[in-house]
């Protein structure tokens, strides 16, 4: 059987058991590896992860960062969210050290970690940065599939230079940070010569390690956990 048959029945042997197109594209996408769910043993929803699982009222995550946007730049800044329940929003608490200077924001946050509501031009500096690197993962989108934590699962897809460069769950790897150990699934991609990664652990509501590039092979940004209550 030719592989585009092989996907083709693969495709439509998932959506007749009721496990969903996005398996399909798993197998599509190069089909299952690493030590979890298989062709014969399909992820579940227990594979799924989403962003801003697990924060309760009181969460608080703190960061190491290193960031530049077209605007601003932060080195190694110590960056801290506390969050607190607000219906059906977060109100976080951010405070920003970076060299010697430190900023305090309140900003009003969906529980899918979006910023809602107007945001103090003053903190923008800081908060841009935050949200394109610490919170980048939840932009990411393939084909509105879930983001399964299963190695070779796609998770994003990036336009570049004509052609289509996938993000993609590439291991399963212990990760060690400031935090502590984690058994991480690791996104992967890579625009010229230098490999992006991502560290993604299934019980965390953000990734917990990054180190990203941009398309001239400069460090676009990294960060780390440095704690978690």
């Amino acid at each position: 059987m030719s592989p585009k048959r092989r996907v083709a029945v693969m495709t439509a042997i998932f959506a007749a058991i009721g496990i969903g197109v996005s398996v399909g594209i798993i197998a599509i996408g190069g089909g299952f590896g690493g030590k979890g769910p298989d062709i014969f043993n399909p992820p579940t929803n227990a594979d799924i992860w989403v962003v801003g699982n697990n924060i309760r009222d009181g969460t608080t995550l703190e960061y190491s960062l290193t960031a530049r946007t077209e605007t601003s730049l932060l080195i190694s800044a110590q960056v801290s969210m506390v969050f607190e329940d607000a219906g059906d929003n977060w109100d976080v608490e951010f405070t920003v050290a970076n060299g010697t200077a430190a900023v305090e924001n309140n900003v009003k946050m969906s529980k899918e970690l979006t910023r809602e509501g107007q945001l103090d031009s003053s903190f923008r500096p800081y908060f841009d940065p935050i949200q394109q690197s610490i919170f980048a993962v939840r932009d990411m989108e393939y084909g509105q599939s879930p983001k399964y934590l299963v190695v070779t699962a796609p998770w994003d897809q990036i336009f570049y230079k004509s052609s289509d460069v996938i993000v993609r769950v590439t291991a399963e790897e212990t990760v060690e940070t400031q935090a502590g150990s984690f058994d991480a699934f690791v996104l992967s991609y890579r625009l010229e010569e230098n490999t992006s990664k991502i560290w993604v652990v299934r019980d965390m509501p953000l990734p917990v390690r990054a180190e990203v590039y941009d398309s001239e092979d400069q460090l676009q940004y990294q960060y780390e956990l440095l704690n978690t209550t």
